[in-house]
């Protein structure tokens, strides 16, 4: 799961979630300083504010700060869902519908090709 770790990024920089209001003022909202530095509670950011608490970051630290730097986490895996020949399904409902119908489908088409010496 991907987390918004501004807080964990504050702490390792020894900075406070107060010095970035300050630092940002009049760019961002003191709420939504406070509201991105507890951490969990962060569920949208808006990419405006984000540029500038990056921008504000760099500033504080005298390192240049990635967005990335702000999060931690990997993505959850996904597994598309497969049809009965065993791929994924595509955007062409009657190819999906072939595909269901008839799981062996691909083999047979490898099979007549390899019979008509296609590669």
């Amino acid at each position: 799961m991907i987390r918004f770790s501004l807080d964990h990024y504050l702490r390792d920089h020894g900075l406070t979630a107060y010095r970035l209001v300050k630092e940002t003022e009049g760019k961002v909202a003191r709420g939504s300083i406070f509201a991105m530095a507890r951490g969990d509670s962060v569920k949208r950011i808006d990419l405006e504010n984000l540029n500038h608490v990056v921008a504000a970051l760099s500033a504080l630290t005298g390192e240049k700060v990635s967005v990335a730097d702000l999060f931690t986490g990997e993505p959850e895996p996904v597994s598309l869902r497969t049809t009965g020949a065993g791929v994924p399904y595509t955007d062409d409902e009657e190819t999906n519908a072939v595909l269901d119908d008839h799981p062996d489908i691909l083999d047979r088409l490898k099979r007549r090709r390899e019979r008509q010496g296609a590669p």
